[in-house]
């Protein structure tokens, strides 16, 4: 896509110079949502995810009422 804005973009032919604006805008926004995509959305859900994982996890030793530690019996 952004390759086939290319020509609009420069201004090529009759009455480019009228339509390279949009072309540059077209190209600009493509490339941002592109990185946006790449790096700002991953990074941005690793930070989330790491911060309720760490909310998530009790404190050694303690476990929530009612669980089942593995070594303990269930009697049937």
């Amino acid at each position: 896509m952004i390759l086939g804005m290319a020509p609009m973009a420069l201004g090529l032919g009759e009455g480019g110079e009228q339509n390279a604006p949009l072309g540059r805008a077209v190209i600009g926004g493509l490339l941002l949502a592109t990185v946006a995509t790449l790096f700002f959305v991953p990074a941005f859900f690793s930070l989330v995810h790491g911060s309720l994982e760490s909310r998530r996890k009790t404190p050694q030793g303690l476990q929530p009422a009612g669980a089942i530690d593995e070594f303990d019996e269930i009697s049937e």
